[in-house]
């Protein structure tokens, strides 16, 4: 009733007078109990001031409160900003109190259609307000906490005005931007600000005119100005983001599309719309038209102040590094083998002044890439409705025409192209999507034909039945399921092959054509994770190069990067498809780590390198502001690294580039279809097969990834020992594996390996020739998250085998040996863990457990321990754990130092004490098998590959001891008598003949080198 009375009072005294807004920053509410906390973290980077009051746990019932002065009465509306998610709801209570009568509103009681994840939301409810105190007060809904993620309270506005539009920013500090033309603009002009920004949103538009600042491409042709003329103070701080400020990207424009010929003007940054607020001026002379500056978030600080900078001045001050300089003197810079590098020189879309851009060009130049005299471009990716199926050929074809036609027009010759890169990251498209495409049902049968499947292939009764089927029916539909998870790669394919076409045609010359395909093959240790099946696209006479990037975030190892390289130089090898990689350098990669995978990955066939990302710092958001960028661009101390790296290519690739990797005797075979049918459900199959290739590399042990099509065409003739990881199988490759075992191969079945078809049905052929028991296969705990994530596996088991303790990881197969079966390991209930069996001139070990998970899992929780013993109480405080790959997360227990520093920890973040006898057992059937490598090295965990040429030998080598070695001993079996050696780092290295055909030599070793041999 009071609050009625007031408002009709309010409405018959005839008040319009508005009340002046209140704003009230959560955070500075009051709770007497920990139910809400002031926070700071990565969920708060877009609350106003970068804090909120959070309520996710604690006190359930408790509250947090804050009082307010109302001075006019009135109909006010209460908004209230909050941290909103698409799954996670924090629903919370806003009480306004006044005597004794309340109101209120219960908010995040549903998602927003409208609103992004992790977006801050406005909502608000009416109430009448008397003048006097009024307090508000927050509460959990229904007394309940909830995730850690919502429950971000930011602030609080009140007004009368209902037309108002909230916003946090009139109230925190603010930037204001004057600017005054140089009197060279006969024709009006306005200032164009295209605003940078280091999250998303990522970009906006704005315009400086005579209206002062205005969101959009232009302002009205009234608004512009003449040289000479002057902004109004003009306040930028929308263009600016609380936690990050900007990179403005400024240039004089006629017209959106019409730029001035020049850029003169005089900037002045102010803190207010006075003469007297000005901290910064700015007199700016740019040919051509374009000027970049890097703003914070405001200018109140000397700190702040101190990140104000334009493009000159990061130019001029990382060219002064530069020239002084100790640039590496090994090697040389690549002449033949394409080395680039992602640098933007500039801003985004916008060209700088001739000498800062010559400036940052001569500082990238000591490097030696490429990208001033050679090219690549980008595609066409335009399809309908969606669909790979569906390619926009018309639209495909125009702007491949304009493409080529502006690219001749730049005077560059299309000679110097060396590779087209069709975009970044695409995967392929999701079952439950192409069930639904009718273009996707069209092509999915046309392949199949094509193929020769009938519909009683593929377990259906006729060709209406035939269609891409979701995840969910996949038990339904077995052999369409199959079939469907490698037709999301050959859609992929087929859609990029489509554009190569479109593309050569344009250009006039056939080029390299691929996309960057994520490292979801290391991530997921899965390839239809992302749906991309490296042997499935590459078997196709339409795919001439593949591509792909060694972030391994999330990875056991950054070696895994390589392993993700030769499973491309495996997919490849059939039809010599070439290799392009990004070799990334920046997010906190480690000089030794940097080198450790280019020398790894070019020894597994990577022929095209682009070192990703440069910068620089200040021409883009990548990599984060300026100030703090973890480009390669702002941190010197890298730089040798990735110079060394180039030089080490150039100045091995007189044998390099026509170099490819020795045959080798070991084989992994890669199950596609155990990857189509384990995909969601338990990824530690995959992991085993990538820590078994880790572990065959760090014994210098040849391997090669088989495909299963790849052995169904014969290829498993050249090869003595193969390992199978995963349950299923194609009856087709299962067929060849037994015959080829049964005429003397070795094979290694880990737990469950083969034992079921493509189709998911059971698979006997191998229990048969074991004449054995294979059990059920126990899944015991299933891994979904990345191998960095391996310690979370726990011991379900032991294995002991000729004095080695192994624990059993994820899943268990019991087995009972035949009468002719050797059992070499035992589970701790003494059954046979490991059962080795004569079959025909063959040999089969049958594994009940994942011995390469216990491998690596034993070497990163070993590197966890010395790293929780390295962190201080002020490391966790500081949440200084955000390390490019989780195996640095921090225990609970590590608030302390309590062992000495280890100098590993710095060079790396990859493990390193992996244990030598687990090793020795996955290699069992390598050593009885009598496996000779060409080459041999003194020392585990140096990856050395030999690649043969016509005329000598090359073999990189790279030091994953993370150790410097002073003495590291080769033995080379060379094919032709050596006339010399020679070391990219070391030049000439002395070597001894120690028997017919076999040399020997020594060399020290840091972090990674090149060896030639010459014949």
């Amino acid at each position: 009733m009071k609050f009625i009375l007031s408002a009709m009072l309010f409405f018959l005294l005839g008040s319009t007078a508005r009340a002046e807004p209140i704003f009230v920053e959560a955070e500075n509410f009051t709770s007497t109990t920990d139910a809400w906390k002031v926070s700071k973290n990565q969920q708060t980077r877009s609350a106003s001031r970068l804090h909120t009051l959070h309520g996710a746990s604690g006190d359930p019932r408790g509250s947090a409160r804050r009082a307010i002065e109302i001075k006019q009465p009135g109909n006010y509306r209460i908004w209230v900003r909050y941290l909103h998610h698409e799954r996670f709801r924090g629903p919370f209570r806003l009480a306004v109190l006044h005597g004794d009568t309340a109101i209120g509103k219960d908010f995040d009681l549903q998602s927003k259609p409208d609103a992004k994840s992790w977006a801050y939301v406005w909502d608000y409810v009416d109430a009448d307000l008397p003048a006097g105190t009024v307090d508000l007060k927050f509460t959990k809904f229904e007394q309940k906490n909830c995730s850690g993620y919502v429950r971000h309270l930011d602030c609080v506005l009140l007004t009368t005005d209902k037309t108002m539009v909230p916003s946090h920013l009139p109230y925190g500090e603010q930037t204001f931007l004057r600017v005054t033309l140089g009197k060279v603009y006969d024709e009006p002009v306005y200032v164009h600000i295209f605003a940078d920004h280091y999250r998303s949103p990522w970009y906006q538009h704005f315009s400086l005119s005579k209206a002062g600042a205005q969101p959009g491409l232009r302002p009205k042709d009234s608004e512009r100005m003449l040289g000479g003329e002057q902004t109004p103070w003009c306040n930028i701080t929308p263009m600016l983001y609380q936690d990050s400020g900007a990179i403005l990207n400024i240039s004089m424009r006629h017209t959106y599309h019409q730029h001035a010929a020049k850029l003169q003007a005089r900037l002045e940054f102010a803190t207010a719309a006075d003469e007297q607020s000005i901290v910064r001026t700015m007199d700016v002379k740019s040919d051509p038209n374009g000027l970049v500056v890097v703003v914070p978030p405001d200018l109140t600080t000397a700190e702040n102040l101190s990140r104000l900078k334009r493009d000159s001045n990061f130019a001029e001050a990382t060219g002064r590094i530069a020239d002084a300089f100790d640039w590496p003197e090994i090697g040389r810079k690549p002449q033949k083998f394409p080395f680039f590098v992602s640098a933007t020189v500039g801003g985004y879309g916008t060209q700088v002044d001739k000498s800062v851009s010559e400036r940052e060009w001569k500082t990238l130049d000591y490097f030696g890439f490429w990208n001033r005299t050679r090219s690549y471009i980008g595609g066409v990716w335009y399809m309908q409705n969606g669909s790979y199926c569906s390619p926009d050929i018309e639209r495909m074809k125009e702007r491949a025409a304009a493409k080529a036609s502006e690219f001749r027009n730049s005077g560059k010759s299309i000679h110097d192209i060396v590779f087209c890169m069709l975009t970044d990251e695409p995967t392929g498209q999701p079952a439950a999507f192409m069930a639904q495409d009718e273009a996707y049902v069209t092509a999915f049968q046309a392949w199949l034909k094509k193929l020769g499947k009938s519909p009683a292939d593929l377990l259906v009764s006729n060709w209406d039945e035939v269609k891409p089927v979701p995840d969910n029916q996949r038990d339904e539909f077995p052999a369409l399921h199959y079939f469907t998870q490698r037709f999301r790669t050959r859609a992929l394919g087929d859609f990029m092959a489509t554009q190569r076409g479109i593309l050569e045609e344009a250009y006039g010359r056939s080029l390299p054509t691929l996309v960057n395909f994520s490292d979801g093959a290391t991530y997921h240790a899965n390839m239809y994770g992302q749906g991309v099946d490296y042997f499935e696209l590459l078997d196709a006479d339409d795919q001439n190069a593949i591509w792909s990037e060694d972030w391994a975030n999330g990875a056991s190892s950054y070696q895994c990067g390589a392993y993700n390289v030769d499973l491309m130089r495996a997919a490849s090898r059939e039809r010599g498809q070439s290799i392009g990689h990004y070799l990334v350098t920046h997010a906190g990669r480690k000089s030794w780590d940097i080198k450790l995978k280019a020398a790894s990955e070019t020894a597994r066939g990577v022929r095209i390198w682009k070192n990703f990302s440069y910068g620089v710092s200040w021409g883009s958001h990548e990599g984060g502001p300026a100030w703090k960028s973890h480009t390669w661009y702002s941190k010197p101390e890298t730089w040798r690294a990735n110079a060394e790296v180039v030089r080490e290519i150039g100045g091995a690739e007189d044998l390099l580039l026509s170099a490819t990797a020795a045959p080798a005797e070991v084989a992994i075979l890669y199950s596609s279809s155990s990857d189509a049918w384990t995909m969601n459900r338990n990824h530690a199959f995959g992991f085993n097969r990538m820590h078994t290739w880790m572990a065959l590399a760090h014994a210098q042990i040849p391997v090669d990834f088989l495909g299963e099509r790849q052995v169904e065409r014969g290829v498993l003739k050249d090869y003595k020992v193969c390992y199978v990881d995963g349950p299923n199988l194609t009856l087709e490759a299962a067929r060849k594996l037994s015959e080829w075992v049964a005429s003397g191969g070795t094979l290694y079945l880990s737990a469950g390996a083969a034992s079921r078809d493509e189709y998911n049905r059971p698979l006997e052929l191998f229990d048969s020739q074991l004449d054995s028991q294979r059990d059920s296969l126990e899944t015991l705990q299933p891994f979904l998250n990345s191998g960095s994530y391996v310690h979370i596996l726990q011991p379900r088991d032991q294995v002991v085998a000729d004095g080695v303790t192994l624990d059993v990881l994820s899943v268990r197969q019991h087995q009972t040996p035949s009468k002719g079966g050797e059992v070499l390991a035992t589970f701790e209930d003494g059954t046979a863990a490991i059962i080795r069996t004569n079959v025909g001139t063959g040999v089969i070990y049958s594994v009940g457990f994942l011995p390469a998970l216990d491998y690596i899992r034993q070497a990163v929780v070993a590197r966890r321990e010395v790293q929780a013993s390295r962190t201080t109480e002020e490391d966790v405080a500081a949440n200084r754990t955000s390390a490019p790959t989780p195996t640095l997360d921090v225990p609970e227990k590590a608030t302390a130092t309590t062992l000495a520093a280890d100098a590993r920890l710095n060079r790396s973040y990859n493990p390193w004490e992996f244990p030598a006898k687990t090793r020795e057992l996955i290699l069992q059937p390598v050593r009885a098998a009598g496996v000779d490598p060409p080459l041999t090295c003194n020392v585990p965990l140096v990856d050395a590959i030999l690649l043969q040429a016509e005329n000598g030998a090359v073999i990189p080598i790279a030091n994953y001891t993370l150790t410097p070695i002073k003495k590291l001993e080769f033995r080379l079996r060379s094919p032709r008598p050596v006339t010399r050696v020679e070391s990219i780092h070391h030049a000439s290295i002395p070597f001894e003949i120690v028997d017919s055909g076999t040399i020997k030599f020594l060399l020290p070793l840091d972090a990674s080198d090149y060896i030639k041999v010459y014949y």
